[in-house]
């Protein structure tokens, strides 16, 4: 049975001697590391330092393609070619079904890129456009999420909460195992038992790291998104066992902002 892509990528270990190559028998999943919301952080701050440009631009032309991408189903109403009707309404309907795929198709290359980040491999900004192989069940994912995590919110707001920080990682499954949606969020829903306490703080880091973006003139969504993005991939790996994260000297473990 061929390998799945997920496993090709993370079975070989970027911190082994060089020559090393792939382990005979790789397998898809190892043991669950353990990690804190303030070690991932501090690691994505660090990875961030290293590899700034390709985060930033690649998170950047994600929000303008897929802002342009949203967009095209109102430039007929835009451009006064067609006139506020049931037609214009299709035509915008049509235009959020193709910001979600295009999004979808980036998401998939972005957290390639940020798990490349997470450990320790050279990001590349062409990865952002690698994600026809896992764009759809990255789409179907994303909008089961969201109806489950509705749901939750529906029900007291606690249950959501709850769910969300169940389910973060799911999208990770899809891209770095190559697993379908039911299955990423079973695989998510498992590796973070007895973790959630974690993630959630995590969740309100990222928090803090967007006030952070928000006082620097919004612009500095540009870092401090990449570095939450990061921070997740780290804690994925971590989770997942899905490869290795090199852990920091202890004079860097400094998180970049402070805990919300």
């Amino acid at each position: 049975m061929p390998e799945k892509e997920g496993s090709k990528r993370v079975n070989q270990n970027p911190y082994a001697p060089p020559g090393a190559g792939v382990a005979a028998a790789p397998v898809p999943f190892g043991q669950p590391q353990p990690w804190t919301a303030s070690e991932a952080l501090s690691l994505a701050w660090a990875r961030f330092k290293e590899f700034p440009g390709v985060l930033v631009l690649a998170y950047f032309l994600y929000l303008v393609i897929v802002g342009i991408a949203g967009q095209i189903g109102n430039i007929p109403m835009l451009t006064h070619a067609v006139r506020p009707s049931l037609l214009a309404s299709v035509l915008t309907l049509v235009g959020v079904l193709l910001g979600q795929l295009v999004g979808a198709f980036l998401q998939v290359g972005a957290m390639r890129i940020v798990l490349d980040a997470a450990r320790g491999k050279t990001p590349e900004l062409g990865t952002l456009f690698s994600g026809g192989d896992r764009f759809l069940p990255m789409f179907f994912v994303t909008l089961l999420m969201g109806l489950a995590i509705l749901l939750g919110f529906l029900l007291f707001i606690v249950p959501g909460v709850i769910i969300a920080c169940g389910l973060l990682i799911a999208p990770f499954y899809v891209v770095d195992a190559g697993m379908g949606p039911v299955d990423a969020i079973k695989a998510s829903w498992a590796a973070t038992k007895g973790q959630r306490g974690e993630v959630f703080v995590l969740a309100i880091a990222g928090f803090g790291l967007s006030l952070l973006g928000l006082l620097m003139c919004c612009v500095g969504w540009l870092a401090t998104t990449p570095i939450l993005y990061v921070a997740m991939a780290i804690a994925f790996v971590r989770m997942s066992g899905l490869g290795a994260v090199a852990p920091l000297e202890r004079s860097q473990q400094q998180p970049p902002v402070p805990m919300v």
